[in-house]
C-alpha cells in the first residue's frame, strides 16, 4: 500500500471514486463533517485528499489536514479514512506521520474507532465524545 496526494488536477475525477468510502465514514456516529464539507476544504486547499493504492488500484482514501495553534504549533488531524482493506491502512500511517513532519506537524491526531488500539500501539489513546482519540507526537 502506498499514499498519494490527489493533485487539484484530478480531484474530480478522484473523488467519484473516493466519496461513497469517505460518505460512509462520515456517516459513523461522532463524526463532525459531511463528505461535501470534504470536499470544499479539499477544493479549497484547506485539506488534503489523499489516494491509498495497492498497485495502480486506488482501494481508500481519506483527507488529512495541517492546523495551526495560537502557539505557533501545528498538527495534522486524518479527519476521514474510508475504502477496502483496512488492516493494511495502519502501514500508511508511517507515511502520514512523515509527510505531516515534513509540513512541521509535531503531533498526528484522529478519532476512530476503540478496537483500532490494538492496531495502533504506539498511539496514545483516550476516550472521547465522539470515540477513541488517538494521538502520536513526531519526534523533531
Amino acid at each position: 500500500m502506498r499514499l498519494q496526494a490527489i493533485d487539484h488536477t484530478d480531484l474530480a475525477a478522484a473523488w467519484r471514486i473516493a466519496e461513497p468510502w469517505l460518505a460512509r465514514a462520515c456517516a459513523r456516529p461522532g463524526c463532525d463533517l459531511s463528505a461535501p464539507e470534504l470536499l470544499d476544504l479539499c477544493a479549497t486547499g484547506r485539506a488534503l485528499l489523499v489516494g491509498i493504492f495497492d498497485g495502480p488500484d486506488l482501494v481508500a482514501a481519506g483527507v488529512s489536514q495541517v492546523r495551526q495553534h495560537g502557539d505557533g504549533s501545528r498538527t495534522c488531524w486524518v479527519l476521514a479514512v474510508g475504502g477496502a482493506g483496512a488492516r493494511a491502512w495502519r502501514h500508511t500511517l508511517r507515511q502520514i506521520e512523515a509527510g505531516a513532519a515534513a509540513r512541521g506537524a509535531r503531533r498526528v491526531e484522529f478519532v476512530g474507532r476503540p478496537g483500532w488500539r490494538r492496531l495502533l500501539p504506539d498511539y496514545a489513546a483516550a476516550p472521547c465524545e465522539a470515540g477513541i482519540h488517538f494521538t502520536k507526537d513526531l519526534l523533531r
